[in-house]
């Protein structure tokens, strides 16, 4: 699974969202050790663009997909290249305590980004992964962990997560809920390709996506959208648990 950047040429910059448009050959594969960060975050914030449309939080959007990638399922180990837990980020759970991504090294994890003030998209993305947790109960929480991550660092702070979390019926065994500095959050945001932007009235438009980690934090697998048929990210977690 190692691999190298192997090269990365940058056009102009658009005028519309000043944002780089990154062209990449057929072959470049991103290594998330040796590619410099800033430039991992552009270059997903082009990935994201390109793939996501944003959705606001009280909109019901119209789409759903599932999108498989090609990384192994492996025994837990040293880190890849292309690993989310390379990112030396600091992160603080329901609980307050401190951590880096890391931490959630060495289980499946099904990740994806909300805010607790969220009135229709992140609610509906929760019970989607309580769906998934209901199917996939015969795992265990040591196989089989669920990560909320805010976008509204501001407001979510530790003790509003925890409070979410009790008032979900989240069990702490299971669900780790995360805050960070605005910075962290949108790196990550970028990897997991989320888009999501602030409007003046505190609401957040985003997009709607659970991610699948293998127990070494490399993505295997997306589904997009709220509702969406949940049999292909079932296969998906059973296939890594098969082949640890």
């Amino acid at each position: 699974m190692r691999s190298k950047l192997q090269s990365i040429s940058r056009s102009e910059v658009a005028p519309a969202n000043n944002m780089y448009k990154l062209s990449i050959p057929p072959t470049t594969v991103l290594s998330m050790k040796s590619a410099p960060y800033p430039l991992l975050f552009a270059l997903a914030l082009g990935f994201a663009a390109c793939q996501q449309e944003e959705h606001s939080c009280c909109v019901k959007p119209n789409t759903t997909a599932n999108r498989t990638t090609t990384a192994a399922a492996q025994p837990v180990g040293a880190l890849t290249d292309m690993s989310l837990y390379n990112l030396s980020s600091s992160w603080s759970n329901q609980n307050g305590e401190d951590l880096k991504l890391e931490k959630l090294q060495g289980k499946t994890q099904l990740v994806a980004m909300i805010y607790t003030s969220c009135g229709y998209a992140c609610p509906r993305t929760v019970a989607d992964l309580k769906v998934l947790e209901n199917r996939l109960s015969k795992y265990s929480s040591d196989e089989l962990g669920i990560v909320l991550v805010t976008m509204d660092p501001a407001r979510d702070t530790p003790a509003v997560l925890k409070d979410f979390a009790a008032s979900n019926s989240l069990s702490p065994d299971r669900w780790t809920l995360l805050t960070s500095t605005p910075d962290n959050i949108q790196e990550l945001a970028a990897l997991l390709n989320v888009k999501y932007k602030n409007d003046l009235k505190g609401n957040i438009s985003h997009s709607n996506i659970i991610t699948l980690l293998n127990a070494q934090g490399e993505i295997v697998h997306q589904q997009e959208g709220l509702g969406t048929d949940p049999a292909e990210t079932v296969k998906a977690v059973e296939g890594l648990r098969i082949n640890l």
